[in-house]
């Protein structure tokens, strides 16, 4: 399936944005402007999120993957390219880097967890569903709301791809198998993060030696819009190393 994506066709380095589940490429906006003079920019949107349709059938994490080959393949990407994931998008940057080495320069994994607690997997299967079914009903009414961007994305993301990432979710397990990637890998994570544990994050980074680790202080699970100053400032930086 091609995905619905963004490009801005300027020559140099490619970069390629991952979101993470229930949002969308425009949650990398600020992220697209700083890189803008200097990086070709391209952000895709996983299938039942934002642009990109829900085709239907089962939809799991291989599936996932399938997508975004084939989206890179259509837009002629050719030379290794460095990919910046969050969350369960850092989940498929980093098996895509693990099926396609040649095709992977670098990884900057945003939110990454290694393992999801068990508890949150049981909270995260109640909310996904009737409480999740009753927002839906007055999302027009939730867009208007002083609300973070990601959660308005989320309110027009496809619940049935949500639920399946979800359900897939319970699988990872990068603790007890550590990926075999051989690019180099830079972590970051909020201190407040309950999805994508700090703690676990850092076991993970210690696992992988040509890999950095970076905890921003007053962030939660969404960086790039907790601490955009700080989060560009450790793109840029870890793009450059």
């Amino acid at each position: 399936m091609i995905l619905s994506y963004y490009d801005n066709g300027k020559n140099g380095d490619i970069v390629l944005f991952i979101h993470g589940t229930a949002s969308a490429n425009d949650v990398w906006e600020k992220q697209y402007k700083i890189l803008k003079s200097n990086y070709r920019t391209i952000g895709i949107d996983l299938r039942g999120h934002g642009k990109s349709v829900n085709p239907g059938g089962i939809c799991t994490t291989d599936v996932h993957m399938n997508d975004l080959k084939e989206t890179l393949d259509y837009i002629g990407i050719s030379k290794p390219v460095t990919i910046i994931g969050h969350s369960f998008g850092a989940v498929l940057a980093l098996r895509f880097a693990e099926e396609y080495p040649d095709s992977v320069s670098k990884l900057l994994l945003v939110s990454l967890p290694p393992k999801v607690p068990e508890v949150l997997h049981r909270y995260y299967n109640w909310l996904l569903g009737k409480p999740v079914d009753l927002l839906k009903k007055t999302t027009r009414f939730a867009l208007k709301l002083p609300i973070k961007r990601r959660h308005k994305l989320a309110l027009i993301s496809d619940m049935s791809i949500v639920r399946q990432i979800w359900r897939d979710s319970i699988s990872w397990d990068f603790l007890s198998n550590t990926p075999k990637v051989i690019c180099p890998i830079h972590f970051s994570v909020g201190r407040y993060d309950y999805i994508a544990l700090k703690s676990s994050i850092k076991i993970l980074h210690r696992t992988m030696p040509n890999s950095s680790y970076r905890v921003f202080d007053f962030a939660s699970h969404t960086c790039m819009e907790d601490v955009p100053k700080e989060f560009n400032e450790w793109v840029i930086k870890s793009l450059s190393l």
